[in-house]
């Protein structure tokens, strides 16, 4: 009885490994253009000559049309392009400064001049609201004004504590991550 059931768990066994190398060669046996490809990343959809979905779908809720739309769409394309520009180059600033604080042998001069370019671009990018801001309340009339300023009251950048789209809130920058398990 006992060399039957080692028998049978070694058959068993070999099917298992032919059922997996099987499977791994008719993978690598199809051609490329056969295979499912996985979604790449698409950028945000883009009407309007290029402007972002976001701003188009803000010169709707304001109620823009003609002149009026052609030009917010214009400003708020090239603040949203300039924004993320400094959004990036903030990041990237606060990543080598991360790494410049955990060195084996932190460099303060380097690290004082990181944390100064991390002020700089912070100042850049409160200066980009500020004209956005100023230019758009010139463009729109009295009712789409207080409508446009609600809902910029109510939008808070991650900086600050506000939700990122598209997924929960990470702790800043400085914090260390907790590990859950």
């Amino acid at each position: 009885m006992r060399r039957w059931g080692l028998a049978l768990a070694l058959l068993l066994s070999l099917g298992v490994n032919i059922g997996i190398l099987a499977t791994l060669a008719v993978r690598h046996g199809s051609r490329p253009s056969d295979r499912p490809r996985p979604e790449e990343p698409q950028p945000p959809p883009e009407t309007d000559a290029g402007t972002p979905l976001r701003v188009v779908r803000l010169a709707d809720r304001l109620g823009l049309e003609g002149e009026q739309r052609r030009r917010f769409t214009q400003l708020q394309g090239g603040f949203f392009s300039e924004t993320v520009r400094l959004r990036t180059e903030q990041e990237e600033t606060l990543r080598e400064l991360r790494r410049a604080l955990t060195a084996p042998e932190p460099d303060r001069q380097r690290i004082e001049e990181l944390t100064r370019a991390s002020a700089r671009t912070h100042l850049a990018l409160q200066q980009a609201m500020a004209r956005n801001v100023l230019a758009t309340r010139e463009i729109l009339d009295p009712e789409q004004e207080r409508l446009f300023l609600d809902i910029i009251s109510r939008l808070r950048p991650p900086a600050l504590g506000g939700p990122q789209q598209g997924g929960p809130r990470r702790p800043p920058l400085w914090q260390p991550r907790r590990r859950r398990f």
